[in-house]
């Protein structure tokens, strides 16, 4: 699952591109569909067959049957005579009714001719691992994994060049979809249309790119450096597909070694066929056989024992003893009653060859995704094909090659390669389809209702409505209410790319009722560079102060927050001046240099009063702090935004580090020194799912007030949030130093999947755990200072134990809701406590998440 929510700025592109689609797949909601749907059966035993062949004729639409020799096909692409066909057995054609729900049954007769070597029973009661064939293959296979490995594991220095295609297709649009008065603009794509040949589908090219770089591989130590000689993109590239889509689509894509035991595709852990625990996972039937270049080979199809299974359908191609049980072919494509969103289909497949002095390699790697937003609506294809050519092994390079912290590097100016340069490396020839996108392109981008339903979409997701230069919004902030301000209203907004490509402004302007006060800000940022990133920023702001307020996805006035399940009253004013300055030396390598000069004011219902002073009250706390932050996240995937860059969840750990000092000489009323750290990973368990962990810590030294101490991210909101404490008030907990650890694992329905109903939902079982340590030195818990503030009544301290909550929840409900009942384990006595069934510390909280 890349982490989702809603707002979540990692599924940028991705998730206009989704709303677009289904926004221009509404003509073909009611496209007429034919679904066929029956068991494969011998005629003579009655025994049901596997991987049996059932395809509509002339037509690449089609599918084989499972363990229970079951099929299903439905489809708006049908024609008239289904085909159904398997080696050993006469070939049967059957006429069906298009645009009907059928049932069809097949029994098969075997041939005179039927291979020896072809099994061809799959009676579940039957099918052991012991004695079988098929099996006892595939365990020689498993056997010989580490003679048969790629070969740059088995030389000391080895290198190659490697050429990448990806593509990006919208598919799946009905026949007369061009033809509607409605969308009357877009025939003039009709001359882009191609068919798939993975499902048969229509597709119409939008985006094509290209690569070409040279790998580097050493052993000791290991190192692998990746030097990109030429990049190309044509498309969407300055449009909302081209600022992130690619990169997001990466986490469909993913690198895929068969060899290794677990396959991370689509942020699943597949378990591979030839892994040490395959013959547990899948069921493996030997099909047929072939002879290429006179040497044998077998062909060997799986599919997984359970098709609640993290795992794969596919065949291999397996050499004799003589090839030493080498995979010369593989294709690996999913079940689609797989728990996975959005996905219609996957298919892998990789070619090996066999090469004097080498040994056998890889020469070549194609990934094609389907990915469906809505049942019978629009898609997008996503092809990555992977060429390998020019190896060359123990051939050391300078040291200075293998040196650094990315396993990339970019040559200077990739994308200034001429079209002379391309034709002559490219590794495969590109189609007319391919050739023409960039005119394609440019025709999508200006017909208007793209336009509108791209605007839409924008609108829709992220609350900003385009206006020329400038985005209006967020509408989630137009109105909203607290206790202090009462009803608020806010109106702002920020330029665009039509604006200025590195200059940005934005700002609003809100007004309070109930305080009847007014509250702006306004920001200015230079982007120098965005990749890698370049950026200073300026702003000033005077609005409300929610100390402990840390909710990633909302603003401290988003009208949620209006929703809370305690009085928003403990809220103050400020006035902040903001400036820093972001570089990036290399990717994943960043430091920010930042000054905050900051006031903090009561409010109404909030005072600084001084303690041991009779109710002594000052009108402000003034701080200016200087930080130098470093953040590492080495080889970190990212969605590049406009202006924005987000991360991808990956299992690369992302390490935060910032130092933070005050003084009287620079403004403040304290004089302090500030350390925070923060470490983040995720830990993959295979077809047990993942785990997103974190630890994080912070030390404050010298005496401050409670406002200048660490105040523990409450969350007074009935959601769900995954970096703050469910089920703690804001400004409930300070520290002056402290250290948490937080654990979420999501078990990627390995555990619902085996539950009815629940597996029919694809319903997926999630837990976390959240433990916080901390104190309030002597100094700053001293009520007799009369240079500190007394504490709000509602206010503690962590000393005595650790703050500790734990949660468990369902995820993917309707592919969009996450529900978790979350159980606060300490501190229980405490006002303000939420309860639920007379259980003090118990709640339900709910989280809008989208993941794959």
């Amino acid at each position: 699952m890349i982490q989702p929510i809603l707002y979540n700025k990692v599924k940028y592109c991705a998730k206009i591109l989704l709303v677009v689609l289904v926004g221009l797949s509404s003509s073909s909601l009611f496209a007429q569909y034919t679904r066929v749907s029956g068991v494969v059966k011998d005629s003579i035993s009655g025994e049901p067959l596997p991987f049996v062949n059932i395809t509509f004729k002339n037509k690449n639409i089609g599918t084989i049957t499972d363990l229970n020799g079951y099929y299903d096909l439905n489809t708006q692409w049908a024609s008239e005579i289904l085909m159904v066909s398997f080696v050993g057995y006469n070939p049967k054609e059957i006429r069906i009714k298009l645009g009907e729900k059928q049932t069809l049954n097949v029994l098969l007769s075997p041939s005179v001719a039927q291979l020896k070597e072809v099994e061809i029973k799959a009676d579940k009661a039957r099918y052991k691992n012991r004695g079988t064939p098929a099996v006892e293959l595939i365990k020689n296979v498993i056997d010989h994994k580490s003679e048969n490995r790629l070969a740059s594991d088995r030389f000391d220095f080895f290198e190659y060049e490697r050429y990448e295609k990806d593509q990006y297709d919208i598919n799946n649009f009905s026949r007369d979809w061009l033809d509607k008065k409605t969308f009357k603009s877009f025939r003039v794509l009709s001359d882009y249309v191609d068919t798939s040949t993975v499902n048969g589908k229509p597709f119409i090219p939008i985006l094509i790119k290209e690569k070409i770089s040279r790998v580097y591989v050493r052993q000791q130590p290991k190192t692998t450096r990746e030097v990109v000689e030429a990049n190309r993109i044509s498309g969407f590239e300055n449009s909302i597909f081209g600022d992130g889509v690619g990169q997001f689509l990466e986490k469909l894509t993913g690198r895929v070694d068969i060899y290794d035991n677990t396959i991370n595709l689509l942020d699943k852990p597949f378990t591979s066929p030839i892994s040490f625990v395959g013959p547990n996972v899948y069921r493996y039937y030997i099909t047929d056989s072939t002879e290429i270049n006179g040497q044998k080979f077998t062909e060997l199809s799986f599919m997984p024992r359970d098709p609640g299974l993290i795992a794969f359908t596919g065949k291999m191609l397996v050499g004799d003893s003589t090839l030493n049980y080498v995979v010369k072919e593989i294709e690996l494509n999913i079940d689609r009653r797989i728990n996975i969103n959005f996905l219609e289909d996957l298919r892998v497949i990789q070619k090996f060859e066999y090469l004097d002095s080498i040994g056998w390699i890889i020469t070549e790697d194609q990934i094609t995704v389907d990915v469906q937003p809505s049942g019978k609506g629009m898609g997008l294809f996503n092809t990555k094909t992977v060429h390998y050519s020019d190896f060359k092994v123990n051939i050391q390079r300078e040291d200075e090659l293998y040196g650094g912290l990315n396993r990339q590097i970019v040559d200077e100016d990739p994308f200034a390669k001429s079209d002379s340069f391309w034709a002559e490396r490219r590794h495969l020839e590109l189609s007319q389809q391919e050739k023409g996108i960039y005119k394609m392109a440019d025709t999508i981008l200006n017909i208007p209702e793209f336009k509108t339903i791209a605007t839409i979409g924008e609108f829709v997701l992220f609350g900003y409505l385009k206006s020329g230069p400038f985005d209006v919004g967020p509408i989630t902030s137009l109105v909203s209410y607290n206790d202090v301000e009462g009803i608020r209203m806010r109106f702002g907004g920020r330029t665009n790319l039509k604006f200025h490509e590195k200059w940005r402004f934005g700002g609003y302007g809100a007004f309070g009722f109930g305080d009847e006060k007014w509250k702006y800000s306004g920001f200015i940022e230079y982007h120098f560079s965005k990749n890698p990133v370049s950026v200073f920023h300026f702003s000033y702001k005077e609005d409300i102060h929610q100390p402990g307020f840390g909710l990633d996805w909302q603003d401290q006035d988003n009208v949620f927050l209006s929703f809370r399940r305690a009085p928003a009253d403990n809220i103050y004013y400020k006035r902040e001046m903001l400036s820093y300055f972001k570089h990036e030396w290399i990717k994943g390598f960043m430091n920010t240099f930042q000054i905050l000069q900051r006031e903090i004011l009561p409010s109404a219902r909030n005072s600084l009063e001084l303690n041991n002073t009779a109710g002594l009250t000052v009108p402000a706390l003034r701080t200016t702090e200087l930080t130098f932050g470093t953040r590492i996240a080495l080889n970190e995937k990212y969605v590049q935004g406009r202006f924005t860059r987000a991360s991808i969840k990956t299992t690369a750990p992302i390490f935060s580090f910032d130092y933070s000092y005050s003084s009287p000489i620079l403004g403040s009323d304290f004089e302090y020194h500030k350390l925070y750290l923060s470490y983040q990973k995720r830990f993959k368990f295979g077809i047990l799912g993942f785990t997103d962990t974190e630890i994080e810590g912070t030390k404050i030294f010298n005496k401050v007030p409670f406002l200048l101490m660490d105040v523990h991210r409450g969350n007074e909101t009935f959601t769900y949030d995954y970096r703050s404490y469910n089920l703690m008030n804001f400004l409930e907990f300070a520290s002056d130093q402290s250290i948490a650890f937080m654990a979420t694992h999501h078990f990627n329905g390995f555990v619902t999947s085996r539950i009815p109903l629940m597996d029919r939902l694809k319903l997926r079982l999630v837990s976390s755990g959240k433990v916080l340590y901390g104190t309030i030195s002597d100094e700053n818990a001293n009520a007799l200072d009369s240079n500190l503030f007394v504490f709000p009544t509602r206010m503690g301290a962590l000393s005595a134990k650790p703050y500790a909550e734990v949660s468990v929840g369902l995820e993917n409900i309707v592919k969009l809701f996450r529900i978790d009942l979350v159980k606060r384990l300490t501190y229980l006595d405490r006002p303000g406590v939420a309860s639920m069934w007379g259980v003090k510390g118990l709640a339900v909280r709910f989280k809008i998440q989208i993941s794959f």
